[in-house]
């Protein structure tokens, strides 16, 4: 690595196949997945080539390789679960037609509440709830206090949910 962040391009691929096995290796047994671990191993020696001027020659390597491995690993599994994302794999794929007409139509009456909403409140309750955005970044997009968002997004629940309630019990139970 000394040699490489020195300016030896030779070195790198040298680092390459000294340690593509092990870091494929870390990111498939920590994922159980043959894409996710390839994504991270690639994005793991692109973040090598980025960092080799903060490299410490010092210190050993290995650890200082597999930190960042560490980190990539957390800051992908953050993301994920963040966004909720669901492997195919991972779920029970069903073909109950009754059961999606019901999703639709609680997408249709979800909308219907969401229209008596301010734009405001829509945008804060949307970036925030499903989008992970935080209060203090929504507060510098709209141009208000962090308070005033909090406010906002308490106020435009609890409209949301006296708003389901009626439309929930005008249902009744499901079967599914």
């Amino acid at each position: 690595m000394r040699q490489y962040a020195d300016g030896d391009a030779e070195a790198f691929d040298e680092l390459f196949r000294r340690y593509e096995s092990r870091a494929f290796s870390f990111f498939l047994k920590r994922t159980r997945s043959r894409e996710r671990a390839e994504d991270l191993y690639q994005e793991l020696f692109l973040r090598i080539h980025r960092g080799r001027d903060s490299y410490d020659p010092e210190r050993p390597f290995t650890p200082w390789f597999f930190q960042i491995a560490h980190r990539l690993l957390v800051d992908d599994q953050r993301r994920a679960y963040r966004s909720h994302e669901v492997r195919l794999g991972d779920r029970e794929i069903r073909s109950d037609r009754a059961g999606d007409r019901d999703e639709v139509a609680d997408r249709e009456q979800l909308g219907r509440i969401l229209e008596g909403l301010s734009a405001d409140e829509r945008y804060i309750l949307v970036a925030s709830k499903v989008g992970g955005t935080g209060y203090p970044e929504l507060a510098a997009q709209l141009g208000k206090s962090v308070d005033a968002v909090k406010k906002m997004a308490s106020r435009a629940l609890l409209r949301l949910r006296a708003a389901a309630l009626p439309a929930a019990a005008s249902v009744g139970p499901r079967s599914r």
